[in-house]
C-alpha cells in the first residue's frame, strides 16, 4: 500500500500499517483470518467507502469539471489487495490473449497495434469490412452482481468475494461531512485494486460468446485466411 495516499474513512493511510505494524499485526491478522474463514457478518462495519470530488482545473463549476475518487476503508483495501495480488498471479491463464488490460506480462499497446494492422490488411486487400468501437467506460459501475458471481463460481472462486460487494457500502462527502448511506446493489468499485481484475472476468464472457459464434459458423469470414481473433479487449 503506498504510504502517503489519501486516508480512508477510519483516517489511516498506508504509513500508520508499515509504522505499527508490531502492534497491530496480532489484531490484523485475526480479522483477515476470519474473513478467509468466511466470517464476514461484521465486515460491513469496515467495508465503508467515502466519495469524494476533486477538481481537474482552477474555477472548476460544472460536474464535468471534477473527478470522483473512491477514499476505502483501509483494511477492507487490505483483503482486497491481497485477493488482488493472488489473483493476478492466475490471471493470465483465465482470460483469453486478446485481452491485455490488466494482465501481468501482457502490454495494452499490443492490442492497439493488432487493430490497426487488421485496417491496414482489409484496406490493401480492398476488403469492405466494419471495424465496430464499443466504450465500455460505464460498464465497470453498472457489473450485474448475480452474473458476476456466477462467472465466479463457475471459475471456482469462493464466497468472500460475494461478501466484499455485498457488505459494501458508500457515502458521500459535502463540505467534508459525509452523507446518508448508501447500499451497493451493483457496479465494481474505484480504487478497489481487485475490481478490474473482476471486470477483466466479465468481459471475458463476451470475448467467448463472440469465439463461440465464430466456432458455429454464425459470424461470416473476415477474409480468406481466418485472422486469429475477433476482438480486441483493452479493459
Amino acid at each position: 500500500m503506498p504510504s502517503d495516499k489519501a486516508p480512508s474513512p477510519d483516517g489511516f493511510t498506508g504509513h500508520f500499517y508499515k509504522s505499527c505494524w508490531p502492534i497491530i499485526k496480532s489484531d490484523i491478522m485475526a480479522a483477515l483470518i476470519a474473513v478467509q474463514c468466511g466470517n464476514i457478518q461484521n465486515l460491513w462495519m469496515l467495508n465503508s467507502v467515502f466519495l469524494t470530488l476533486i477538481p481537474k482545473k482552477k474555477a472548476a463549476d460544472q460536474v464535468k469539471d471534477f473527478r470522483p475518487i473512491s477514499l476505502i476503508h483501509s483494511f477492507a483495501k487490505l483483503v482486497t489487495k491481497i485477493l488482488a495480488n493472488q489473483l493476478a498471479r492466475k490471471l493470465h491463464d483465465l482470460v483469453a490473449n486478446n485481452q491485455s488490460a490488466f494482465v501481468k506480462g501482457r502490454c495494452i499497446q499490443d492490442n492497439f497495434m493488432l487493430v490497426q494492422q487488421t485496417a491496414q490488411f482489409f484496406h490493401q486487400q480492398k476488403l469492405p469490412r466494419i471495424l465496430l468501437k464499443l466504450d465500455i467506460t460505464k460498464a465497470f459501475d453498472s457489473v450485474s452482481w448475480p452474473f458476476l458471481l456466477e462467472v465466479l463460481r463457475h471459475r471456482g472462486f469462493g464466497d468472500i468475494i460475494s461478501g466484499i460487494l455485498f457488505s459494501s457500502s458508500t457515502k458521500i462527502l459535502l463540505n467534508g461531512s459525509p452523507g446518508q448511506e448508501i447500499q451497493h446493489q451493483r457496479g465494481l468499485r474505484q480504487g478497489d485494486p481487485l475490481s478490474p481484475m473482476l471486470f477483466i472476468l466479465v468481459m471475458d464472457i463476451l470475448n467467448a460468446i463472440v469465439q463461440k459464434a465464430n466456432d458455429m459458423g454464425l459470424l461470416q469470414p473476415l477474409a480468406r485466411h481466418p485472422l486469429q481473433h475477433r476482438v480486441s479487449l483493452c479493459g
